[in-house]
């Protein structure tokens, strides 16, 4: 076979794997898909201890627990939870998502909760989470969440 009929065929099949991956990075992000990379993100914070981090996607008027916890509340929580544990790490399934409006979403999981001071967690909890995002400024802010121990866990 000719060297540059070979040279061709791969530079086209260089060009086509090229559009292909540029039209897959085009693809915008379902808003679904955007809440639960916002949630991955606050995963990831708060098991870095990452307090600033997380706070990031905390909206301004944050609520929490029936409106019993506003944003700086939270904060302090968060701060406490950190400074008592030195590694806390988090599991959470299923996420689901659902929209109710352009610029409001409701995500339900559960999340398995660990930590300690050592390497293997001495103590944990499995808790049911419902949070509102809202979209602000392109981004989704953490505008509500609730959390309850799981029914059926000590």
């Amino acid at each position: 076979m000719d060297s540059s009929i070979l040279r061709a065929g791969l530079s086209w099949g260089l060009l086509l794997t090229l559009a292909l991956h540029l039209a897959a990075c085009g693809s915008e992000e379902s808003p679904e898909d955007q809440v639960r990379a916002r949630i991955t993100e606050l995963e990831i914070a708060g098991e870095a201890g990452d307090r600033g981090a997380f706070m990031d996607a905390v909206a301004e008027g944050f609520e929490a627990q029936d409106g019993g916890m506003t944003r700086e509340d939270f904060s302090r929580y968060l701060l406490l939870q950190m400074s008592e544990r030195r590694r806390v790490q988090a599991q959470l399934f299923p996420v689901t998502v659902e929209l109710r409006g352009p610029n409001l979403a409701v995500a339900t999981f559960k999340a398995l909760v660990t930590g300690g001071d050592g390497l293997i967690p001495d103590e944990g909890r499995l808790l049911d989470i419902e949070t509102e995002w809202v979209l602000e400024g392109g981004d989704w802010l953490l505008w509500r969440a609730d959390w309850r121990t799981s029914v059926g866990t000590p």
